[in-house]
């Protein structure tokens, strides 16, 4: 199957960065997204030199238009790797001090988004990659609402799972990844890299990362 055209979104900075610049590596072209034009103009010249394709769009994944203007971008470019990446980070904080706003924020982005992308590209797509995070399989104190997305989206791909579509899913289920060199007690960037890649050319359903110290 062809999985030459790749969208990651969330690949300005993060592991969404590092995968642009794997699987450019290994000769696929690259959809680009996040909300910094100018760091997306950087990792665009950087995908190029590696003598592909790159292309890239600036849309915030909290509105609605914005995921639409997404999507159809990434359908006139032939897209058939989706890697719902982007994501906000667990805030470590007690229930109590979520706002109506951090709530909504969350949500949107961690789980809504990657459900209407995955619906809006589903007929042109070969293989989704969705990153999850270990805590999407375990529960931790002050990791209530970011759980929550994480479980939501474990849920709705398990669940899509068992039904009759064209494209395999591939979760990821990580432990801390090394996405800066100052990171401690964090798996290295190029481990986690190839073990997606290759697990995504296995056609795996499912891949926990545990990099925690036994």
């Amino acid at each position: 199957m062809s999985l030459n055209n790749v969208l990651i979104t969330g690949s300005s900075n993060g592991l969404g960065y590092y995968l642009s610049l794997y699987f450019s590596k290994k000769g696929h072209n690259i959809l680009l997204h996040g909300r910094d034009e100018i760091k997306l103009k950087q990792i665009k010249e950087k995908i190029i030199k590696n003598g592909v394709k790159a292309k890239y769009i600036v849309a915030d994944l909290e509105n609605d238009e914005d995921i639409k203007y997404l999507c159809k971008f990434a359908e006139k470019e032939n897209t058939s790797v989706l890697i719902n990446n982007a994501g906000i980070l667990c805030p470590n904080i007690p229930f109590s001090e979520f706002t109506n706003e951090i709530i909504d924020s969350m949500l949107k982005v961690n789980l809504i988004a990657p459900i209407k992308i995955l619906n809006l590209l589903s007929k042109n797509l070969k293989q989704v990659i969705n990153i999850n995070s270990m805590v999407g399989l375990e529960a931790k104190k002050n990791r209530t609402l970011y759980a929550a997305s994480k479980w939501g989206l474990k849920g709705f791909s398990d669940s899509l799972k068992q039904e009759v579509i064209e494209y395999n899913i591939l979760d990821v289920y990580p432990t801390n990844i090394k996405t800066y060199s100052e990171k401690e007690n964090a798996m290295e960037i190029d481990f986690v890299a190839n073990e997606i890649y290759q697990a995504m050319l296995d056609c795996k359903r499912n891949l926990i990362l545990d990099g925690r110290k036994k």
